[in-house]
C-alpha cells in the first residue's frame, strides 16, 4: 500500500490524464453513471482534502506575524494580480462561457497547495516560510477572496449567492480544517510525533492523490456528459487562457521576487517560496467548491477547466524547482 501511494503521488498528473480517458471509455461504451451530488461532495471533502487538511498547520500562523514582508508579497500577487489576469482571460476567451468565467476566477482565488512545501523542501528554500503563507493564502482566500473578490470578478455573467459561497467554504473548508486539526493532534499524542512525521505524514498526499483519482472518474462518467465526447475541441478553447494565466503568473512572481532579491528586501530562500506560492494553486479545494457550488450540468466544464490546469501546473513547477528555484535560492548566499 505504501508504494501504491507513493506511485500516485509521483504520477498523479499522468494518472489523471489515463483516469479521465478512462471515464470517458466507460460512458461511450457502457453509458456511463447516474449519481447523486452529495456523493460527489463527499468523496471531495473526506477522501481529497481531509488527508491534505491533517498536513496544514494553521496554528503555526500567528507565530510568524513578525515577519509580515513575505504575507504581503505573497497576498499581493494572489489577490491583486492574479484575478486581475484572469479577468482580461475571461474578457479575451471566455465571453459568453460563464461556467468557465467562473471556473477560472476559483483557479485565480484559491493559491497554494501542498506542493508548495514540497517544491521549497526540494529546491533547499525556507521550509519555514511555505509552511506560513500557505495558511495565510487559504484563510484570505476563504473571508476575503471567495466570498468579496469572486462576485466583483463574475459580475452579472453567473448568479452568485454571497452567503451561498459562505456555507459552501464552511463545508468544504473549514469542515475538513477541523477534522484534520483534530486527527493530527490524536494521530501524535497516540503514535508520537516522530512516527507522524516519518510514516503517517508522508502517506496523506498518496490517499488525497487516490480521491481525485477516484472523483475524476466518476464525474468522467457521468451520463450528463456525452455531449462532452460530441465536442472535444472545447479541450483547446480551455487549454490556451488556462496555459497564459499560468505564463503570466510566473512572469510576475518571478519578477516580484528578483526585485525583493536584488533590492535586499528578502533573502533567495524566502522569495522563491513566493514564486511556489503564487503559481501554485488548490485545484482540490476548487474542485469541492464547483460540486458544492454550481449544478452538475455547468460543472464538467469547470472540472475539466481545473483539470487542465492541474497538469499544467504541477510538471512546469517541477520543471522551475529543478532548473531556476534551486538558483534563486542560491542567490542571497553570492550577495
Amino acid at each position: 500500500m505504501v508504494a501504491v501511494l507513493a506511485f500516485v503521488r509521483k504520477n498523479l498528473h499522468w494518472l489523471m490524464v489515463a483516469v479521465i480517458l478512462l471515464g470517458l471509455l466507460n460512458l461511450k461504451i457502457l453509458g456511463g453513471f447516474v449519481l447523486p451530488k452529495s456523493l460527489l461532495v463527499g468523496i471531495v471533502i473526506f477522501l481529497v482534502i481531509y488527508p491534505v487538511m491533517i498536513n496544514t498547520r494553521f496554528d503555526e500562523l500567528f507565530a510568524h506575524f513578525k515577519e509580515p514582508r513575505p504575507i504581503f508579497c505573497s497576498l499581493l500577487l494572489n489577490f491583486v494580480i492574479s484575478p486581475l489576469i484572469a479577468w482580461g482571460l475571461i474578457g479575451v476567451f471566455f465571453k459568453g462561457r460563464p461556467e468557465l468565467s467562473a471556473a477560472l476566477c476559483l483557479v485565480a482565488l484559491l493559491p497554494t497547495s501542498a506542493m508548495s512545501a514540497a517544491w521549497t523542501a526540494f529546491s533547499g528554500a525556507r521550509m519555514a516560510t511555505a509552511l506560513y503563507l500557505i495558511p495565510a493564502n487559504l484563510l484570505f482566500s476563504a473571508f476575503i477572496g471567495l466570498p468579496f473578490i469572486f462576485p466583483v470578478l463574475m459580475g452579472d455573467a453567473i448568479p452568485v449567492n454571497k452567503f451561498a459561497i459562505i456555507k459552501n467554504i464552511l463545508l468544504v473548508f473549514l469542515t475538513p480544517l477541523i477534522l484534520g486539526d483534530i486527527t493530527r493532534r490524536i494521530l501524535i499524542r497516540f503514535k508520537g510525533e516522530k512516527t507522524y512525521q516519518n510514516h503517517i505524514k508522508p502517506q496523506l498526499g498518496g490517499i488525497s492523490g487516490v480521491g481525485v483519482l477516484i472523483l475524476l472518474f466518476l464525474v468522467m462518467s457521468l451520463k450528463r456528459n456525452a455531449v462532452l465526447l460530441n465536442n472535444m475541441e472545447i479541450v483547446w478553447i480551455i487549454i490556451v487562457p488556462v496555459a497564459l494565466y499560468y505564463l503570466l503568473m510566473y512572469g510576475f512572481s518571478v519578477g516580484w521576487s528578483l526585485l525583493l532579491i536584488r533590492g535586499g528586501a528578502l533573502a533567495g530562500e524566502k522569495a522563491v517560496v513566493i514564486v511556489y506560492t503564487s503559481v501554485a494553486r488548490h485545484i482540490n479545494i476548487s474542485l469541492a467548491l464547483v460540486l458544492s457550488t454550481f449544478p452538475l450540468d455547468s460543472a464538467t466544464l469547470m472540472i475539466l477547466l481545473l483539470i487542465l490546469a492541474y497538469i499544467l501546473q504541477v510538471p512546469s513547477l517541477a520543471f522551475y524547482a529543478q532548473h531556476h528555484g534551486k538558483k534563486m535560492v542560491a542567490m542571497h548566499k553570492k550577495g
